[in-house]
């Protein structure tokens, strides 16, 4: 379902930095249809990043994303056992 109201975006952050809301943002997100609604109670689907470690760190004025692949333990075939 699409929200039919326009929203105002009041203050962002990023890994504990504040970042300027730039002009016009609400308005681009608005007539994008970018918000949906999501009914309480219902919880969030997983993350698209749930195998990534984040670390956001401001480097020379600029705020900068480092996701680093949590690489899965692999099994020993050692232990696989096979029929």
């Amino acid at each position: 379902m699409k929200i039919k109201d326009d929203l105002t975006i009041n203050s962002m952050s990023l890994g504990g930095y504040e970042i300027p809301i730039p002009k016009g943002l609400s308005e681009l997100l608005n007539r994008a249809g970018a918000w949906k609604y999501r009914a309480p109670g219902l919880t969030q689907s997983e993350s698209p990043l749930k195998d990534y470690d984040r670390k956001v760190v401001k480097e020379n004025g600029h705020l900068r994303t480092y996701l680093t692949y949590k690489k899965p333990i692999e099994k020993s075939r050692e232990n696989k056992k096979v029929s």
